[in-house]
């Protein structure tokens, strides 16, 4: 009976826990959009990236491996997270953004060090998203 209820038990927390899913597991389909960004020390480069409305692309992000954890979060030109993912130390991590509508979307590392954002410190950038036509900026 005890073996049961701390199996029943162990089942139920790995069933809390939810599929686990790999950061880097998003492989860009044939054809897809990839725009690539590199993180580092405070910054991401490029600062502005471009992307027509309503296409799906994937975000590869190349990370240099140091000592600070980075992310990347895209948010809407409301300031609502569209999406947010951690980034891997010293490789790759592939990120799919959902079609957007026109307009200027931030990202920027949310983590902190010493009482100051990565994004305070510059590690932040704009996606223009163009309307159809409308050549990028």
């Amino acid at each position: 009976m005890k073996r049961f209820l701390a199996s029943a038990i162990l089942l139920a927390i790995a069933g809390c826990a939810g599929p686990q899913v790999r950061e880097g597991a998003i492989t860009p389909a044939p054809g897809e959009k990839v725009l690539d960004l590199r993180a580092g020390s405070y910054f991401f480069d490029p600062a502005r990236l471009s992307l027509p409305a309503g296409e799906s692309v994937v975000v590869r992000v190349s990370t240099e491996s140091g000592i600070a954890p980075h992310s990347f979060v895209l948010a809407g030109p409301d300031g609502k997270i569209i999406a947010r993912r951690e980034l891997n130390k010293g490789g790759e991590t592939f990120l799919r953004v959902p079609p957007l509508p026109a307009g200027t979307y931030t990202f920027s590392c949310d983590k902190s060090f010493l009482g100051k954002t990565h994004r305070e410190r510059g590690m932040r950038g704009e996606l223009i998203v163009t309307a159809p036509g409308t050549p990028g900026k």
